[in-house]
């Protein structure tokens, strides 16, 4: 599965804005200068291209030869999300380490995530705190956030909830909607002594409002698990489902199937009842989490007996459009 799209002369930038180079700010050791621009432009557009086994190739050159951060952590990218090659956790981080003593801010922050989750070594809660301040330090501000999940549980530095999150603020503060959406999860699940629904709820709407799937889910449980308002968390749900976040497909079918009956039949009305099997079997084909699987499977059964037999072609034929379109979609970003 490409994560760019064919032909794309720029995916040089696309690779720097993930690496967390700040092209706007003002020039630093560590930012890549045009003439390493030019010379990873073949390596770049092989790996735009889906020529793994070239782009691999050469940007091990231009790591090993050559010195250079940003081919290191390409490298790391490679092994991290099994580009063309099985997914080696092991491997991404040797490679994120070598991009991360080379001062790239997003290689320091997914150092962190090694030491944390013991991936390449055995966890080290004071190295991934290192990293993950080095990596904030750099610009990358979500980093933050990170430091401030480790410090609400006491890892690696003393428990101190407060701190965690104000240090998680200053991110979210900044705009940056992957802290956003940790900050509202702080708030939602964080220690008793912070919890926080309603500073949950501000710092998801952000979220929201930048079109975050997440922060539309988590404004639906907030909705049905601190509010008992069903129609409002069905509504943001739905909007979650729809654009293909799978987390949001099996709440989106229970909030249907449970929807008030009609008054005439006691039985969920006709649009509701076909709204759940659409989203049962979405979810059937598309989960693998076999808690989740097991659930929509025994729900989906409750459904099939009360519905039409009838009207299960049309609904099959609208999930495999449904699926069909998501994967059109990732192709090619």
């Amino acid at each position: 599965m490409r994560i760019f799209k064919k032909n794309n002369s720029a995916t040089i930038l696309l690779i720097a804005a993930l690496a967390g180079f700040p092209f706007n700010s003002a020039a630093q050791s560590t930012q890549p200068q045009p003439d390493t621009r030019i010379a990873l432009n073949e390596a770049q557009q092989w790996l735009a291209e889906g020529d793994y086994q070239k782009a691999y190739a050469a940007f091990l050159f231009h790591a090993q030869s050559r010195q250079n951060p940003l081919a290191q952590f390409t490298l790391g990218l490679f092994h991290q999300h099994g580009w063309g090659m099985a997914i080696d956790s092991a491997q991404a981080c040797q490679w994120f380490e070598k991009a991360a003593e080379n001062g790239v801010p997003a290689a320091s922050h997914f150092l962190g995530e090694c030491y944390r989750d013991g991936l390449h070594q055995p966890t080290d809660y004071a190295n991934a705190l290192h990293w993950f301040q080095k990596a904030a330090e750099l610009g990358h501000v979500v980093s933050l956030c990170s430091m401030a999940e480790l410090i609400m549980q006491g890892k690696g530095a003393p428990k101190d909830p407060q701190k965690a999150l104000n240090i998680c603020q200053q991110a979210a503060s900044a705009g940056s909607v992957n802290a956003q959406l940790q900050l509202g999860q702080l708030y939602l699940h964080g220690d008793a002594s912070i919890r926080n629904p309603p500073q949950a709820a501000k710092w998801f709407s952000h979220a929201a409002e930048k079109e975050s799937l997440a922060a539309y889910y988590y404004l639906g449980k907030i909705h049905e698990d601190e509010h008992n308002d069903s129609a409002t968390a069905l509504s943001w749900y739905e909007m979650a489902a729809s654009r293909g976040y799978l987390p949001a497909y099996l709440p989106t079918a229970r909030l249907y199937f449970n929807a008030p009956v009609a008054n005439q039949t006691q039985m969920p009305t006709a649009e509701n009842l076909a709204k759940a099997y659409l989203w049962l079997s979405a979810t059937r084909q598309r989960s693998k989490d076999n808690h989740e699987s097991y659930a929509a499977e025994n729900m989906l059964k409750k459904v099939e007996q009360i519905m039409p037999a009838s009207w299960k072609k049309d609904l099959d034929q609208k999930v495999i459009q449904h699926i069909n379109a998501l994967n059109l979609e990732t192709s090619v970003e």
